[in-house]
């Protein structure tokens, strides 16, 4: 790691960066100073020093606070900071291996006493078997088989808060709504980005807690950003579309975001900037950006272009259309590779100095260069024997008037087409009329389910198996 690489760094975490009493972190009706989460950070730090050796540690909390001062003190303690949300199986976790688990609480009590020790590994691995830089990981959701833990560098994190291309451009303090789950990569957006850049954080009740509160936050304390999942916009702009109206810059990222959606925001009088953001999980958060117009008329959103920091190139995709490429990204945005065993397992090819990644998906570009998601390069499924390209379908339906969202699942009970339905939709009948057909031209055994939400997991993305079990319950109840 270069010196600029180390001073920058150690200008973010040191000390200094955390005296002041200024408003850092809003949660639960608490403001908290820079100065408490600075004490915080402390007392973890000198719990993990005194685990002597300690390389990995895993943080247990009962705030997002407890994490996000969780990953101060262990980055100054020279650790790997792994944020268990509490969505970690024992097998995930076996990808990291951590050395010690500690419990972070955050209440009135003295900072030592706020963070435990609770669990230490019973053969800790050396401390030197994973690279120096590498002090966080990116677990992926999991939507394509089982989980990964991505190795996060201190230059990857570096390079996306100085990335100009996620600036808000704002008059006062730069203040996030915070939605993202600490174990998914939009955290490093909704928290470090904006601590880094001077700002604070307000920790935004989750959809399914109390997403009436936003507007009041919004109000108090400035909220001028907020990165949301695509499938959480169209849930709250399809029936909550105030709770949005009061924060200029709306991020959508994670899944792709839907033209209908946006438009029914639009149609619903939100005034606000939209931007599509793309990325893997590979490459710390997003690596393209989109700023949608006023008016949109196009079926699909494109991703748009690189960010600073980010380079592609699109290589011909083998049994694709030939118009369609293959999205390879690459530049100090791009992480390390794949953990497992709690070793750097699959390192990244790195070309010219900097990480690439291939990224599977499949896109082509418009006539601006901009460009445009059109699925992925294992997006082909075999229903009864047949392959079926999921994103064609899923892109068929949403023309269809009424329809906000398409997404096909499948499981050893069957495939299924889930179609949300706008507020505004024709009735269900009428819909369904025109949805049928369509989905059939693709397999036969491929079934119609209709909701007007999607249920989503904790940090935002659909919940696919609630999705199955739903619509083979119905299936149940009708024979």
């Amino acid at each position: 790691m270069t010196g600029a690489v180390t001073d920058a760094w150690h200008d973010l975490i040191g000390e200094h960066r955390w005296r002041s009493t200024e408003t850092v972190w809003v949660e639960e009706g608490r403001e908290y100073g820079r100065e408490r989460v600075g004490t915080l950070a402390a007392a973890v730090q000198r719990a993990v020093e005194r685990c002597e050796g300690a390389r990995v540690v895993r943080l247990r909390a009962d705030t997002r606070l407890g994490h996000f001062a969780g990953q101060l003190g262990v980055w100054r303690a020279g650790g790997l900071a792994v944020a268990d949300d509490g969505s970690l199986a024992p097998d995930v976790l076996d990808r990291v291996r951590p050395d010690v688990t500690l419990s972070v609480t955050v209440g009135e009590a003295a900072a030592d006493d706020e963070v435990e020790e609770v669990a230490r590994a019973a053969e800790p691995l050396p401390a030197d078997r994973l690279p120096p830089d590498v002090v966080a990981v990116n677990f992926t959701s999991g939507s394509t088989g089982r989980r990964k833990a991505v190795a996060v560098t201190r230059q990857n994190l570096l390079a996306l808060f100085a990335c100009r291309g996620l600036d808000v451009p704002t008059e006062g303090v730069p203040t996030a709504g915070a939605f993202a789950a600490p174990a998914f990569d939009g955290w490093w957006f909704d928290t470090w980005k904006t601590v880094a850049a001077g700002g604070r954080v307000v920790r935004l009740p989750h959809v399914n807690e109390d997403v009436f509160a936003w507007p009041e936050l919004a109000e108090r304390y400035g909220i001028d950003r907020v990165l949301l999942p695509a499938a959480v916009i169209t849930t709250v702009v399809g029936a909550m579309p105030e709770c949005l109206a009061g924060i200029p810059w709306i991020f959508s990222g994670g899944e792709q975001f839907h033209g209908a959606t946006y438009r029914q925001a639009r149609q619903a009088g939100l005034t606000n900037r939209f931007v599509n953001l793309y990325g893997p999980t590979e490459a710390t958060f997003a690596t393209h950006r989109y700023d949608l117009p006023e008016e949109f008329t196009a079926a699909a959103i494109p991703i748009g272009h690189p960010l600073e920091g980010c380079d592609q190139t699109l290589p011909a995709a083998d049994d694709s259309p030939p118009h369609l490429r293959h999205l390879v990204v690459s530049g100090p945005l791009v992480c390390a590779g794949y953990l497992d065993g709690g070793r750097l397992a699959e390192p990244f090819p790195v070309r010219e100095g900097h990480a690439t990644y291939r990224t599977g998906d499949l896109v082509h570009q418009d006539a601006s260069g901009a460009l445009v998601y059109a699925g992925r390069l294992d997006s082909q499924i075999k229903v009864n024997g047949t392959r079926v390209d999921t994103a064609a379908l899923q892109s068929a339906a949403g023309t269809v008037p009424g329809v906000l969202d398409c997404r096909v699942a499948q499981d050893p009970r069957g495939t299924v087409a889930f179609v949300q339905l706008g507020r505004d939709a024709p009735a269900r009948e009428t819909v369904r009329a025109q949805l049928e057909p369509l989905v059939r031209s693709f397999s036969d055994a491929i079934r119609l389910h209709l909701v007007h939400t999607f249920p989503t997991k904790a940090g935002g993305k659909i919940d696919f198996p609630s999705l199955m079990d739903d619509a083979h319950t119905e299936r149940a109840g009708k024979r």
